[in-house]
């Protein structure tokens, strides 16, 4: 076990942490954490018009009308079909605000080249028409990659000052406008050439490449059984060595759960089964307690526990356990860089997403159905709601006893090393009386 913390110390936390003070993944990360509080609202009106119960249903029909959940859901809508719009916008806002330019020019300039690469129809009446489908979930990776291209493209311009310089005098906002003239006229131009060039082949645009060609292969692998094994071990291994991972490696895997998670909104709004396994929220079900489903271990401990240590742990952090937040866990049993405890750690995850995944993959327990919610919702109430169905509680107790009996025998080994140290007089009296019997037997 040493030698494996060893190699994650060595190899695992210098790359961790290069990662997370990469400007464009941060960016990333930083733009969808923005967006989050509206995606949540968005998803909380969904659960109050869709909740699995017909009497509900009828008693707010009944006093708000027929069609009161149509209504409910039009702020669920405008958020969810134009999310790409906002993360084209947000991505290249935290990028810029990380490359020290303005950041609202950063921002409008992004939203100007994604919407000019978003192919789009004229009607009868000489009106623009743009495919709902393309500012969704489907355009998020031509959002996301054209921020960034765009905004290292603006970032370049300025700091090699072409620009238009304005004379002395003029205000600060002024000059920041027309400082960005020359560089919006270029790369504006730049985004009509690559619709012009992409409209010329067998694409059609660029959100169909990117789609087809970059983001399908990648989603698919990622959404896996073995991409859902990876996560949680990436996510688990590199909090055994005190890296904060679960906000890094979610970042830069988002992207491919949103959009399993709003075809699974599309399939839940139009009264369909969910089809995607792995969601964001799959997760949310797996880290009860936070990153390595510790509230499994806090189970453990409030019934097994006979050390001082780890029963004043238990008192200390049973509260915050409740709401996913783990670190006087992690830190106070302590759980990091303890060869012990980081076996079952890392080994429980593992089991507990082969059965969720199972489970779900077999139709026993429900999918989720894209609803997102609070990273603090207790478990058990969290299964309820992201799955809409009674099942999503019953695997998570399941997983909460799996995950407590796969901890339990290592808890003991814990225990038992705390109690020697708490009473070291009554474990050396042990071992004498155990040395005179054996000595009498010999003797004997």
């Amino acid at each position: 076990m040493k030698s494996v913390v060893g190699l994650i110390e060595s190899k695992l936390m210098p790359l961790a942490g290069r990662l997370a003070q990469q400007r464009h993944l941060g960016a990333i990360r930083d733009g969808y954490i923005s967006f989050m509080p509206f995606i949540i609202v968005g998803s909380i009106l969904l659960v109050i018009s869709s909740f699995p119960s017909d009497s509900y249903k009828a008693f707010m029909a009944s006093i708000f009308g027929e069609q009161w959940g149509s209504t409910i859901e039009i702020p669920f809508n405008a958020i969810f079909s134009t999310m790409a719009l906002f993360i084209s916008y947000l991505v290249a806002y935290r990028l810029a605000e990380r490359n020290d330019i303005d950041k609202s020019s950063a921002g409008i300039l992004s939203l100007s080249c994604f919407l000019i690469l978003t192919p789009f129809s004229v009607d009868a009446h000489g009106a623009a028409v743009i495919p709902m489908e393309w500012i969704g979930s489907k355009g998020l990776f031509v959002a996301m990659l054209g921020a960034i291209v765009w905004t290292e493209t603006f970032t370049l311009f300025l700091r090699r000052n072409i620009v238009i310089k304005m004379p002395e005098g003029v205000p600060p906002a002024v000059q920041k406008s027309f400082a960005a003239l020359i560089p919006a006229l270029i790369i504006l131009s730049m985004a009509l050439a690559i619709r012009v060039f992409f409209a010329a082949t067998s694409y059609n645009t660029l959100h169909e490449f990117i789609y087809s060609v970059i983001a399908m292969p990648v989603r698919h692998f990622g959404t896996s059984y073995f991409g859902a094994i990876l996560t949680v071990l990436s996510i688990s291994s590199l909090w055994s060595v005190g890296i904060n991972s679960g906000s890094m490696i979610n970042g830069i895997l988002r992207p491919f759960w949103m959009d399993n998670q709003a075809e699974n909104l599309a399939a839940t709004h139009a009264g369909l089964m969910p089809t995607h396994v792995v969601t964001e929220q799959f997760y949310d079900m797996i880290w009860m307690g936070g990153s390595g489903a510790t509230l499994s271990l806090v189970l453990a401990m409030l019934i097994f526990a006979r050390s001082q240590h780890i029963k004043k742990m238990t008192r200390l952090a049973a509260g915050s356990s409740i709401f996913n937040i783990n670190e006087p866990i992690l830190f106070g049993l302590p759980v990091i860089m303890n060869p012990i405890m980081l076996i079952p750690f890392n080994l429980v995850p593992v089991v507990l997403v082969t059965i969720q995944y199972i489970a779900m993959a077999s139709g026993v327990v429900s999918t989720t159905t894209g609803v997102y919610i609070p990273w603090t919702l207790p478990p058990v109430i969290s299964g309820f709601i992201v799955t809409g169905h009674l099942s999503g509680a019953l695997i998570q107790l399941f997983n909460l006893v799996i995950g407590a009996m796969i901890y339990l025998p290592f808890l003991k080994v814990l225990d038992r090393q705390y109690q020697a140290a708490e009473h070291p007089a009554e474990h050396h009296g042990e071992s004498s009386h155990s040395l005179q019997s054996h000595k009498k037997v010999s003797n004997g």
